[in-house]
């Protein structure tokens, strides 16, 4: 029998030793009875070896599959350690993705707020911008105010004039003249403006008082008729068209022609002052439109003579 192990080629050995007899007990005179005692008492513990050995073999069988299940599951241990690493560094990762999002937002944030003072600022600004434009709207409805005396005087110190173009004019809307108001208001404008290009001025005056009478485009029309009075030198008359038409619509587009003409008014009407207020109103309004360099080139040039 070979030995797998050392505990049981230790019993093995034990056993042949007290199997074989010694040679005290072959000259002692043992009788064969007692000998064939002693070998089934050999055989016996020879058994029992055995028995022992296969047991130990099993022990020690159930040790290796332990000692395997054990190293498995140090395995499993190792690759969820592996696992649980890899994972805190990902948390890790989004940590610090968090960490910046934070602080884009708080950047943001910071950005928001300053946009918004800067909004608040500019409204302010623009509420301040609108009311110093309605002030000087006022001031222009005002300066205009002052012709109410000054209109009376050159009405006094002249007489009205007619021209030839206005008999003219009479001539040519003598015939039929009032079918226009058998048209749509905005036929009779129409007829209006090409009567005022063609210089036909009586005619297309006729045509925006009905409309100023019928409430149609009132301010655009009183706008016309003081185009009309000024063209005919009624520059009093014209002067009272401007007021009107500018305290119903002081945004018109037309706003630049009004105040320059309304300035020239004054000068032909020989009052200085006004005329001299209205081209500072049209530098200040409307410095961008031709009306407003033409009044600036006035104003630099009246300096330098002074």
């Amino acid at each position: 029998m070979k030995c797998g192990k050392f505990s049981y080629c230790l019993l093995l050995s034990l056993v042949a030793l007290w199997a074989e007899p010694s040679a005290f007990e072959l000259q002692s005179g043992a009788t064969k009875k007692e000998l064939k005692t002693l070998q089934s008492t050999n055989k016996n513990l020879e058994n029992l070896v055995i028995d022992y050995s296969a047991r130990i073999q099993m022990l020690e069988q159930s040790r290796d599959g332990m000692q395997s299940v054990l190293d498995g599951q140090a395995l499993r241990i190792k690759s969820l350690l592996d696992t649980i690493g890899k994972q805190e560094a990902t948390i890790q990762t989004l940590q610090s993705n968090l960490d910046y999002q934070n602080d884009l937002v708080r950047q943001h944030n910071s950005t928001i707020e300053n946009m918004q003072k800067t909004i608040d600022q500019l409204t302010a600004k623009l509420s301040d911008l609108t009311t110093l434009t309605t002030k000087l709207n006022q001031d222009i409805l005002n300066e205009l105010g002052v012709l109410t005396g000054t209109n009376n005087q050159a009405q006094k110190k002249s007489k009205p004039q007619t021209s030839n173009e206005d008999f003219k004019s009479v001539n040519a809307g003598s015939r039929g003249s009032d079918d226009f108001t058998k048209l749509s208001n905005k036929e009779i404008i129409d007829q209006a403006r090409k009567l005022y290009r063609e210089k036909n001025l009586l005619e297309s005056k006729k045509r925006y008082e009905w409309l100023v009478k019928n409430n149609y485009k009132v301010a655009s029309s009183l706008y016309m008729l003081g185009e009309i009075e000024y063209q005919r030198s009624k520059f009093a008359e014209a002067i009272s068209f401007y007021k009107k038409s500018a305290s119903l619509d002081d945004k018109a587009s037309y706003m630049p022609i009004l105040l320059w003409h309304t300035a020239w008014a004054f000068r032909y009407s020989k009052d200085m002052d006004n005329y001299n207020k209205f081209l500072d109103s049209l530098i200040r309004l409307y410095p961008e439109s031709e009306q407003g360099r033409k009044a600036k080139d006035l104003r630099q040039k009246n300096k330098n003579k002074g």
